[in-house]
C-alpha cells in the first residue's frame, strides 16, 4: 500500500472540522471519520483496536452503498470504514470489465502487496508472527440428525442465521464474531493453539446500518480509505466469469483477469481430491461438480512485473518464489461423504505461481487451516441450529500487527485539527 501522506493529512485535518460540523445533521449513516494514515508496526501478542488501522474497506452481501439511508444494494460497491462505526463508498468495480460486463457481486478483496502477507505464513518450524483476521458466511449449509450424514444421507440446506452479530459460538466452547463482524486468529509466535475471538463488530465495522455478512476485508490501504486500494477482487460465481481473480488498473478504471478459474481448480483438486457430482455449491443456484469451485476470500503478494501487459498471476523466470495468494472458497456440501462436504469452506490454501502444482494449506495459530482442523474445530454449536451440524465457511481473510506505525506529519497535522475544533467550540 503506497504511502500518499500529503493529500491524506490535509484531508485528515480538514476531516475532523467536517466531522463536528456533520455530526449534528440527522442522517441515516455514520459519517467517516478521519484516520492517520500509516503501515503495519512491530508484531507481537497484543492487537490494535481497529479504530487505528488506517485504510479499511469491506464488502457486504449483497454489496450496498452508504448513501442514502445506507444500506442500499450496490453491485460492486465496497465500504471504507473508520473502525468507531462511521462509513463511506469506496471502490466501484462496475464497468471496468471488457470481457464480463455483468454487474455482480464481490466476495472478495485483497491489495497486490498485502502488507503482513510472508508474517501471516508460519510452520512448525518458522511460526507465524501476524494475526489473521477473518469473516465467515450467513448462509451455511446445515444436516439434521445428531452429527454428521453418513453415506447417501441427509439432504443440506440452506440456513441464513440471525447470528450477524456475535459472539457466535462454536461446539468446542470457542467464540468468535458473527457473520456481520470480523474475528481473530492470534500468531503462533505469541499465543496457544487457536487463541480467536472477535476483533470488529458490527457497530465498529459500520453504525448504520450494522452489516449482515462481511464479505471481503482489505486493511492497511491510504487514507482516505474511500480513496481506495483493493485492486484484486474475486466476483461472485467464478463460473459466470471463468476468472477467479481480477486486477484493477487504478489509473486506467478498467479491470482485465490476474488468475483464471482453472488456476483455482487445479489448486483445490490437488489437496482435495475431484469433486464428484454429488458436491454442489447451493448459492446462489445450485452447481455440481468441479464447477462449484469459487474462491470467496483472499490476500496477494504480487512481486513479479514482467511490464509486457495487464498484471498477471506470474511464476519467476529465475525459479524462486513468484506471486503468491491466501485464498478460501465457498462452502460446498456433499451428502455423498461420511463428513458430510466436499469443501466445508474454512480450509485456507497457499498457492505459489511458480509451483503451481504444489498448493498447500495455510499453517496459522498453531495448526494448518485444513478439513481436519475444521471438521474438528469450527463446527457451530448445535444450540444455535437447534441440533443441526454444520461448519462455518470463512469468505474473508487479512492480517494484523500488534502495532501502527503512523505517518509523523499526519500526526502533527490531525493534532492540529483537533486544536482547531477545541478552540471552535469554545468560542462557542
Amino acid at each position: 500500500m503506497k504511502s500518499h501522506c500529503l493529500k491524506t493529512c490535509q484531508w485528515v485535518a480538514s476531516a475532523s472540522l467536517l466531522l463536528l460540523v456533520t455530526a449534528s445533521m440527522a442522517g441515516a449513516t455514520v459519517t467517516y471519520s478521519g484516520l492517520a494514515g500509516g503501515t503495519p508496526g512491530n508484531v507481537g501478542p497484543g492487537l490494535p483496536s481497529p479504530s487505528i488501522v488506517p485504510g479499511k474497506e469491506y464488502s457486504h452481501d449483497v454489496d450496498q452503498t452508504t448513501t442514502g439511508g445506507g444500506g442500499i444494494s450496490d453491485p460492486e460497491q465496497v465500504i471504507a470504514w473508520d473502525g468507531i462505526g462511521g462509513t463511506a463508498d469506496g471502490l466501484d468495480y462496475s464497468s471496468t470489465r471488457i470481457d464480463y460486463t455483468n454487474n455482480d457481486q464481490v466476495d472478495a478483496t485483497a491489495n497486490r502487496r498485502d502488507h503482513l502477507f510472508n508474517e501471516v505464513l508460519g510452520s512448525e518450524d518458522a511460526p507465524d508472527r501476524a494475526h489473521l483476521i477473518f469473516s465467515h458466511d450467513d448462509q451455511i449449509s446445515v444436516y439434521f440428525g445428531g452429527g454428521p450424514p453418513v453415506v447417501g444421507g441427509y439432504t443440506p440446506f440452506p440456513l441464513s442465521p440471525a447470528y450477524s452479530g456475535g459472539p457466535f459460538t462454536l461446539a468446542n466452547g470457542t467464540q468468535i464474531g458473527g457473520t456481520g463482524e470480523l474475528s481473530y486468529e492470534l500468531a503462533t509466535a505469541f499465543s496457544p493453539p487457536s487463541s480467536q475471538g472477535i476483533w470488529a463488530n458490527q457497530g465498529q465495522i459500520n453504525g448504520m446500518p450494522n452489516p449482515v455478512d462481511v464479505d471481503g476485508v482489505e486493511v492497511w490501504g491510504p487514507e482516505p480509505a474511500f480513496k481506495a486500494d483493493a485492486e484484486k477482487y474475486s466476483l461472485n460465481t467464478d463460473l459466470f466469469s471463468n476468472t477467479s481473480v481480477w486486477s484493477l488498473d487504478l489509473s486506467t478504471n478498467v479491470s482485465t483477469p490476474y488468475i483464471s478459474r482453472a488456476q483455482i481448480d487445479a489448486a483445490v483438486v490437488a489437496l482435495l481430491g475431484l469433486p464428484p457430482g454429488s458436491a454442489v455449491l447451493p448459492y446462489p443456484t445450485p452447481i455440481e461438480g468441479i464447477d462449484a469451485i469459487n474462491l470467496d476470500a483472499l490476500m496477494v503478494q504480487d512481486i513479479i512485473n514482467d511490464g509486457t501487459g495487464p498484471d498477471t498471476f506470474d511464476r519467476d523466470p529465475g525459479g524462486g518464489v513468484g506471486d503468491r495468494i491466501i485464498f478460501s472458497i465457498s462452502q460446498i456440501p456433499d451428502p455423498q461423504d461420511p463428513d458430510g462436504y466436499y469443501a466445508t469452506g474454512s480450509e485456507i490454501f497457499v498457492l505459489d505461481a511458480s509451483q503451481p502444482n504444489n498448493p498447500m494449506f495455510l499453517y496459522h495459530g498453531g495448526h494448518l487451516w485444513n478439513q481436519a482442523y475444521a471438521l474438528a474445530n469450527l463446527l457451530v454449536s448445535p444450540n444455535l441450529i437447534d441440533n443441526g451440524y454444520a461448519v462455518i465457511d470463512v469468505n474473508a481473510i487479512e492480517a494484523i500487527s500488534e502495532g501502527v506505525v503512523p505517518e509523523p506529519t499526519c500526526m502533527m497535522l490531525l493534532l492540529a485539527g483537533l486544536a482547531v475544533i477545541s478552540g471552535w467550540r469554545s468560542r462557542r
